[in-house]
């Protein structure tokens, strides 16, 4: 367990970082914070005396020393990164030592990483992830969380640009509330789609729940031969839908028959024998049926072809 996890089990805890201007680094390490403790106070504050008194202090202070909770990234000695040569900021520091016990997994923290923190980190850090310039700012996570700062044309204090903080705050938490539900509900439906039966000689994945499937497919040799996958969606009818061959392509391995192209019910019946069909997609690389049973069938059939 790490000391800022249990740090933050204590009452009346005070984590502080800098004031003025915030950025999302700093936005999503205090979002991070306050989802293990809703009631954490966040200060902020140029002030040595405030800033060395707190329980927690990020993204200000110079000092990176897990073992006091202190989580900055602007000393000049600083080199912490990850294999990936993309630099930790104050977020992905702090993430860093909770995300496991946000997502419940090594795993699914990992997924958060790569998704929502090293975005975040590298605009933070000045690192180039994206080679592609565009002449306005895009509405990156980053860009949207800086947005609640006052604007030139802004009355500002002290107050209103704190009260911005907290608003930006909020929008993080349900943000990163989002990236962990999702993140932890992919793990789980990894071991669903690793526990469901193959079928017709290794070709066609059989799931009882419409759950994420294609990384897992993609990334395991176990499914090298698959061809298409069955599942039921949220109004009880079944799915068909062809494993693509690579992942984010609709290129497949084996597209569903062209003389189903567009078509659906009756229509879609008369061609291919099966009473019961809902549609094929014009782009053949999903159909439907009403029925488990139904599904299937289309399968076999579309195997044959």
């Amino acid at each position: 367990m790490s000391q800022l996890y249990s740090i933050l089990q204590r009452p009346n805890v005070v984590a502080a970082t800098h004031s003025g201007t915030f950025h999302a680094d700093d936005v999503l390490a205090a979002a991070t914070l306050r989802l293990v403790k809703p009631s954490v106070t966040i200060l902020r504050s140029r002030d040595t005396d405030q800033l060395n008194a707190a329980d927690i202090l990020f993204d200000v202070g110079r000092i990176l020393n897990p073992a006091t909770c202190r989580f900055d990234h602007h000393q000049l000695e600083y080199k912490e990164a990850r294999p990936n040569g993309i630099p930790y900021s104050s977020f992905g520091l702090v993430w860093r030592e909770l995300g496991d016990k946000l997502c419940g997994s090594a795993a699914a923290a990992n997924r958060v990483d790569i998704a929502l923190v090293q975005g975040v980190d590298a605009v933070d850090c000045g690192v180039t992830i994206c080679k592609e310039v565009v002449p306005v700012k895009l509405m990156s996570i980053s860009a949207v969380l800086g947005s609640f700062n006052q604007g030139w044309q802004d009355l500002t204090s002290a107050e209103t640009i704190n009260a911005a903080f907290e608003q930006a705050v909020s929008v993080a938490k349900l943000i990163l509330e989002n990236a962990i539900r999702e993140a932890s509900g992919f793990e789980k439906a990894k071991a669903v789609v690793e526990q469901s039966p193959i079928i017709e000689g290794g070709r066609v994945l059989a799931l009882e729940h419409g759950v994420p499937w294609k990384e897992t497919v993609l990334e395991s040799s176990k499914y090298e031969q698959l061809l298409y996958v069955i599942y039921p969606d949220a109004q009880a009818k079944w799915h068909l839908s062809c494993v693509p061959d690579k992942s984010g392509s609709f290129s497949n391995r084996k597209s569903l028959p062209a003389a189903w192209a567009g078509l659906d019910g009756e229509e879609l019946d008369k061609v291919t024998g099966i009473k019961g069909c809902v549609f094929c997609h014009r782009a053949r690389f999903v159909g439907g049926h009403t029925t488990k049973e139904g599904v299937i069938e289309m399968a076999r059939l579309a195997l044959r072809e």
